[in-house]
C-alpha cells in the first residue's frame, strides 16, 4: 500500500529531527509538567484526552459539509455556525495533542509522524476559519469550497494520528492485556532480595512485577510502564510513588494509582506479606 509505504518513509525522516527538537523545547516552555498538562493527558479519565476531543471539531465540520451538499441556502447559517464552533474547539484539541507529543522523549519515529500529522491539521483548521470568514462575508460558495479542501487535510491528519494510535502505539495502556494473576498467595523472592528505598523486578505466575522496599514497607505493582512501556524496576522512588525512568510517570506505591502524568492508566497493584523470610503476592482486587 503506498500510503504505508509514505508513512514508513516519514517515520524515518531524520531531516525532520531538528524541528522535532525546537517544537519539543517549546511545548515544554508553554506545557511544563504539572497539574495543567495532567489534565490535557487525560489524568482524570483514566486515558488519552486528545482522541475525545479530536472527536469535537471533525463533527462540526462534517456537519456544515452536510449541510453545504445537502440543505442550499436554508443551511448556509448553520453550516456557518457550525464551521465557526470547529474552528473554536481547535486550540483545546491541539493542546491536548501537544501535551502527549511532547513525552514521546527519545522515540523520534513517532514524533517525526506527529509534528507532520500536527502541521496537517494546522493547515486543515486554517482553511476551516478562512471557510467562516468567506461565509460571514456572505460568500457562501467559497465557503463550501473551502471547507471541501480543509476536509482533504483533516483525511490526512486523521491518517496520520490513526497510524500513531493503532500502529506506533501512542497513547496506548501498555498493560491492557496484562492478566490479574496470581489471585491467591504466591511466592516472589527472598526478603533479603528486596533493597531498601529502591525496585526489584520479579516474575510472579507469569507477570512481571516490581517490589518496592520503602522505610521497611513492601509495595508491589506491574512493571512495566503503561504510557510507553518504560521499566519500572530502573526508576527511582520519589516521595511515596515509584517514577518511571523514561518519561516520569509517577504511581503511587500504596495503589499503583497515576499522581502525575504523562501516563493516565494506573499500574496493576498487588497485597504483599512476608512469611518466614519469603515474600508473597497476590494481585488486589
Amino acid at each position: 500500500m503506498w500510503w504505508s509505504t509514505l508513512t514508513g518513509r516519514l517515520e524515518e525522516a531524520e531531516r525532520l529531527d531538528p524541528a522535532t527538537d525546537k517544537v519539543g523545547r517549546l511545548v515544554a516552555k508553554v506545557l511544563p509538567p504539572g497539574p495543567v498538562k495532567d489534565a490535557l493527558h487525560g489524568r482524570w479519565l483514566g486515558h488519552q484526552l486528545h482522541p475525545l476531543l479530536v472527536a469535537l471539531p471533525i463533527g462540526m465540520w462534517s456537519g456544515a459539509t452536510l449541510l453545504d451538499l445537502t440543505a442550499g441556502r436554508d443551511g448556509h447559517r448553520a453550516a456557518q455556525r457550525l464551521v465557526g464552533a470547529g474552528v473554536l474547539l481547535v486550540a483545546p484539541t491541539a493542546a491536548a495533542g501537544w501535551a502527549d507529543w511532547s513525552e514521546l522523549g527519545a522515540f523520534q519515529r513517532p514524533k517525526r509522524v506527529g509534528l507532520v500529522h500536527a502541521a496537517a491539521n494546522t493547515l486543515a483548521a486554517t482553511v476551516y476559519a478562512a471557510s467562516w470568514l468567506a461565509r460571514r462575508r456572505g460568500d457562501h460558495a467559497r465557503g463550501r469550497t473551502l471547507a471541501l479542501l480543509g476536509a482533504a487535510g483533516l483525511g490526512i491528519g486523521g491518517y496520520l494520528g490513526a497510524h500513531l494510535a493503532y500502529s506506533q502505539g501512542v497513547g496506548v495502556d501498555r498493560n491492557a492485556d496484562e492478566q490479574k494473576e496470581p489471585r491467591e498467595w504466591t511466592d516472589a523472592a527472598a526478603r533479603a532480595d528486596v533493597p531498601e528505598d529502591g525496585p526489584l523486578r520479579v516474575e510472579v505466575a507469569g507477570q512481571q512485577v516490581v517490589l518496592v522496599g520503602v522505610s521497611g514497607q513492601l509495595h508491589a505493582m506491574g512493571a512495566t510502564c503503561s504510557h510507553y512501556g518504560g521499566p519500572l524496576e530502573q526508576g527511582s522512588i520519589e516521595g511515596e510513588c515509584l517514577v518511571c525512568p523514561w518519561h516520569g510517570s509517577h504511581f503511587r506505591l500504596i495503589d499503583g494509582s497515576v499522581a502525575r502524568g504523562p501516563a493516565t492508566a494506573p499500574q496493576l497493584s498487588y497485597d504483599v506479606r512476608v512469611v518466614s523470610d519469603r515474600v508473597q503476592l497476590k494481585v488486589r482486587a
